[in-house]
């Protein structure tokens, strides 16, 4: 009966109160049961790299940053070589020409791969 008693959060709906924390008590118990024997799901345990990094610790990992400007060129690189944003493309092309139409072809090029991430 303490126990039940200890559930008493509401003393004005007492059955109510204990009933609520009652069930988030045994739905918290069988959720931790359950998860414990569950296996996860898209972690193999025999996989290549699990076995590599059980292998060979982390301190030999070189992590590379590269610069906004090598990020944004490789960005547009991936745009220029993808079917579904080549009309995109012309089409800003098309207007940074109409805007400075005594320009080169060349500037307009360096125009627009400076211009088209915006």
């Amino acid at each position: 009966m303490k126990i039940l008693k200890g559930y008493v959060k509401n003393q004005y709906c007492l059955e109510v109160s204990i009933i609520e924390r009652y069930i988030a008590k045994e739905a918290i118990e069988f959720c931790s049961e359950y998860m414990s024997k569950a296996n996860f799901i898209g972690v193999l345990d025999n996989c290549w790299h699990s076995r590599r990094t059980m292998q060979k610790s982390s301190r030999g990992v070189h992590v590379e940053s590269k610069s906004r400007k090598e990020v944004m060129q490789a960005h547009l690189y991936i745009l220029n070589n993808t079917n579904e944003v080549m009309p995109y493309l012309t089409k800003h092309k098309d207007i940074v020409k109409e805007k400075n139409p005594r320009q080169s072809e060349r500037w307009v090029l360096m125009e627009h791969n400076k211009t088209f991430m915006t």
